[in-house]
């Protein structure tokens, strides 16, 4: 009696474990994916280049999002559409998606290799940011800041070890700026010490002392020369003491 006993077990335990074998080689990701997408997507003329509907994208039936890497807000995938021609596959980068933030964008046609090519992709015709320096934000084209400041003075390709380009760094020497470019847009702005260039909400800069950032921009903790880690200023932007009092970087990345 206890060996039958003992064989339902195993029994009932053998189905329960293939039941969840094939959930988990059945999961298809795809409409999480898909909601966190919904709605039209702008270059940076303003042009609508993606526009999700339900399972369409442009009008096109989506076949399924494949390899996804990363997490819910931050994340890779290639989704597949139905065209009149055949499948085709769109290689989609997209960042920043959770609420309220201003950066959600993506890449479409995103390379690990080239963070200069791609096509970046907002849910605005044009970038919004909670803080700005002379004008310029976060995810601002790249031309807008020419027509504004001109053609950098010094202009760096930043490449990994493997010959990976990560972008591009532009500094703009005689007024203590340095901008950081990807994809076309500005992805990151830091400010000198030696510079007149401050943060347009507050007029502040590197001669303002900590707890006046901490007071004015509302951080949990005051930064102090060197620290580590960002400062949340609003809508997905954070400042970076690090090289504080010498500099102050402004980015969408928290660590």
């Amino acid at each position: 009696m206890r060996q039958i006993r003992y064989l339902l077990v195993a029994v009932v335990a053998g189905i329960m474990l293939a039941n969840v074998s094939i959930a988990m080689a059945y999961y298809d990701p795809t409409p999480k994916i898909l909601s966190k997408l919904q709605g039209a997507w702008y270059d940076a003329d303003g042009n609508v280049v993606l526009n999700f509907d339900g399972d369409t994208v442009n009008g096109c039936k989506i076949v399924g999002a494949y390899h996804p890497a990363g997490g819910s807000s931050n994340f890779n995938c290639t989704l597949r559409i139905v065209e009149s021609g055949g499948y085709r596959d769109l290689s989609l980068n997209c960042e920043h998606l959770e609420t309220e933030s201003y950066h959600a964008h993506i890449v479409l046609n995103y390379s690990n290799d080239d963070f200069t090519k791609g096509i970046f992709l907002l849910r605005t015709k044009e970038p919004q940011y909670y803080e700005s320096v002379g004008g310029i934000g976060i995810d601002m084209p790249s031309k807008e800041v020419i027509s504004l400041y001109g053609a950098p003075e010094n202009l760096k390709q930043n490449r990994g070890s493997n010959g990976s380009v990560y972008g591009e760094t532009w500094t703009y020497s005689k007024l203590g700026l340095q901008l950081g470019i990807c994809f076309g847009r500005v992805n990151s702005i830091r400010i000198f010490k030696y510079g007149d260039r401050h943060f347009d909400r507050t007029g502040f800069n590197c001669a303002n002392a900590p707890y006046e950032f901490q007071e004015m921009y509302k951080f949990g903790r005051s930064p102090v020369a060197g620290a580590e880690g960002a400062f949340p200023v609003g809508h997905s932007e954070y400042m970076w003491f690090t090289d504080y009092p010498n500099s102050i970087e402004l980015n969408p990345y928290w660590n």
